[in-house]
């Protein structure tokens, strides 16, 4: 039956809640366009990323193909007069057809002139003949690189390629890289050079720039159109002589990206800019070794590969993605209607029965919604008063025996037990505190938590009871960790691979220098591999190389570092050693235990080891020189193990 004072609650209720929601329907279609664009500014930041993560991941691979190119065997063969020069011109055709963006590979003497160069063009790359080879040696990119020290590559601006002093047509956008190359005793002998091809990595980004109705561009420093503009726009200072920019289009919108604006929006449309600084794109590709750039032409102030990436979404389709559906607006205003006079109906019926619900409920209702999980409540002294079976679950303790004790009992270490008070106290003064903590289960044994404590504090009587919800992250740490090993340890062999193996060589160099005492690099490579690879197939191999990594650690001492850095190449780190002497006796040590028959089965088979020896500090305080020491000392014994054996051969016959 209804009563007065069901009426009454009902108005009470419904009242007030349709002011509030009429005020909200007249603020609702602002705050709409608000969230629109922030959506819409958040996918243009997205699309803004994926454009430049292309531009990173093309940088990536040129430089890494100018640093192989620039120190390869072939090329430090055709040097040393070892292989003729047109076998390397082979190999420089090969590898353009198969990266496919490069227009010219091409390798100068150290006077500047080209002695090979390799064209790619129609889509068939051909060594250009030698009376066509020119003096290179007045270019920036041969004068840079040519006097830059090894780990260094020079970067020139884009620009339009130019064939018999005309610009080529259709253009070709083109960026020119170049580095030094040296022989195997650190001789400066000429500079390799890479015409790269920058239209296809300029499109690629634009394309991912332009959906929805937006216009992806780039600009260079000055603003002037590389890409997006309209026709007659883009490489206009270079093509007619005279510049069009976003200035003379979009003054306002150029303004804003000078001053640093990346979203914005104009009378000409909505704006999301990045700008991008290269050589720090090209530093960041090679942070796991030391790499210099100098970027630009010798009377540049500032770099045109300082580059202005963005996109534009038009004003008229930005408008309309802004602009509310009143449809929607009222559909959502009628179902709110019904929904306040159902609630308010709800509420009269049982405001007349109800008593407001006291803090030990308002608790249980905490506990009930995150039940899925742990959960403990305390009192204010962090005592344990209620626990939920995801507690049991995760711990193992059953709620009689978790009832009454301090919530540290179950945290793992006593330092973090220690901290627990301090923790509550964030919690009462900030409302909730979160963080990752280590706990004991039952059965002893540890795990780690992702856990979140909230102070609630009683109305009645300003009680502080402190709700902790706690979930077992134990599984994912272990999987973070396995990733890590993974990415940091040879499958094969599982010893450190050449990532970790450089990382440790810096430490170990580092605390030598500190401390004063010397550290031995060993660089091994195994004798008489490659046939019985050949002979008896990639499963013996690996065996080999598992057999010979297992010798080589049982050699050396237990914190020494054992690395396998690619095929049959391993490398030791020796900490403290007391001068070369005793590292010549390890490196002994270590010939002779891989040198040891090993046996397959009925197979028995026998490999060598050529080791070089670097000593730090004595031969070098530089890591890098000192791992090309010890790679240069390796290869010298094994030209001497290689002419031994013909003398001996030669002997016997």
């Amino acid at each position: 039956m209804i009563k007065f004072g069901h009426i009454k609650s009902f108005l009470v209720c419904f009242a007030p809640l349709s002011a509030i929601f009429l005020a909200i329907v007249s603020f609702l279609a602002w705050d709409v366009s608000t969230e629109r664009e922030r959506t819409i500014a958040s996918d243009q930041r997205f699309a803004l990323e994926q454009s430049i993560s292309i531009l990173r991941e093309r940088l990536e691979v040129v430089v890494s193909d100018l640093l192989i190119l620039s120190e390869s065997r072939q090329l430090e063969a055709v040097i040393e007069g070892r292989v003729p020069k047109e076998e390397l011109a082979e190999e420089y055709a090969v590898f353009s057809q198969r990266r496919g963006v490069y227009d010219q590979v091409r390798f100068l003497d150290k006077d500047g002139m080209e002695i090979i160069r390799v064209n790619y063009g129609g889509g068939i790359p051909y060594a250009v003949p030698g009376r066509d080879l020119q003096d290179k040696s007045s270019r920036p990119y041969f004068q840079f690189a040519n006097n830059a020290p090894r780990g260094t590559i020079y970067v020139s601006r884009i620009e339009l390629n130019e064939e018999f002093g005309e610009i080529e047509r259709p253009i070709k956008p083109v960026v020119r890289l170049s580095a030094p190359v040296f022989d195997r005793y650190g001789q400066r002998q000429g500079v390799v050079v890479l015409n790269l091809r920058a239209g296809p990595i300029l499109d690629e980004m634009t394309a991912e720039l332009s959906g929805d109705g937006a216009q992806g561009f780039v600009l260079n420093h000055h603003g002037h159109w590389i890409e997006g503009g309209e026709a007659g726009e883009n490489w206009a200072q270079e093509l007619s002589g005279a510049a069009v920019g976003m200035g003379d289009r979009f003054p306002t919108a150029w303004e804003n990206m000078r001053q640093g604006y990346e979203s914005f929006t104009t009378d000409d449309g909505f704006y999301s800019v990045r700008r991008l600084d290269v050589s720090s794109l090209l530093l960041a590709q090679n942070a796991t070794r030391t790499l210099s750039v100098i970027i630009g032409e010798p009377d540049s102030k500032v770099n045109d590969l300082n580059l202005f990436v963005g996109m534009r979404l038009p004003s008229d389709i930005y408008e309309a993605m802004l602009r509310p559906d009143r449809g929607l607006l009222i559909s959502v205003s009628a179902a709110f209607f019904v929904l306040i006079a159902i609630g308010s109906g709800a509420y009269a019926w049982t405001r007349q029965r109800q008593i407001v619900a006291s803090f030990d409920a308002r608790l249980s209702e905490q506990v009930l919604r995150a039940s899925k999980n742990s959960v403990v409540v305390t009192d204010e002294n962090g005592l344990i008063q209620k626990v939920n079976p995801g507690f049991t679950a995760m711990t193992g303790y059953l709620p009689n025996e978790a009832i009454g004790k301090p919530l540290s009992f179950l945290r793992a270490e006593q330092e973090e037990a220690d901290i627990l008070e301090d923790i509550l106290m964030a919690a009462r003064a900030n409302g909730t505190w979160e963080g990752e903590v280590c706990n004991r289960r039952k059965g002893g044994d540890f795990f780690y938590a992702n856990t979140v404590i909230s102070a609630i504090t009683d109305p009645g009587n300003s009680e502080v009871n402190f709700v902790e919800m706690g979930l077992d992250i134990s599984r994912h740490m272990e999987n973070a960790q396995e990733l890590w090993r993974q990415a940091n340890h040879d499958a094969l062999t599982g010893l450190p691979n050449r990532l970790l193996f450089e990382d440790r060589l810096e430490v170990a160099c580092g605390h030598a220098e500190n401390d004063g005492y010397s550290v031995a690099l060993l660089y091994i490579d195994l004798d008489g591999f490659k046939p019985i690879n050949d002979r008896y197939g990639h499963e013996i191999g690996d065996q080999v190389l598992r057999k010979v990594g297992e010798r080589i650690k049982a050699t050396v001492r237990q914190g020494d570092t054992v690395a396998r850095l690619g095929g049959d190449e391993f490398a030791i780190i020796v900490d403290d050693v007391n001068g070369r002497d005793e590292a010549d006796w390890i490196s002994q040590k270590v010939a002779g235990s891989v040198q040891r028959p090993m046996e397959f089965g009925s197979l028995s088979v026998e490999v060598g080891a050529s080791i070089g020896i670097a000593v730090f500090p004595h031969d070098s305080r530089e890591v890098t020189a000192l791992l090309s020491l010890a790679d240069e000392k390796m290869y010298q014994q094994k030209r001497i193990r290689k002419a031994a054996n013909n003398k001996l051969v030669n002997a016997r016959r």
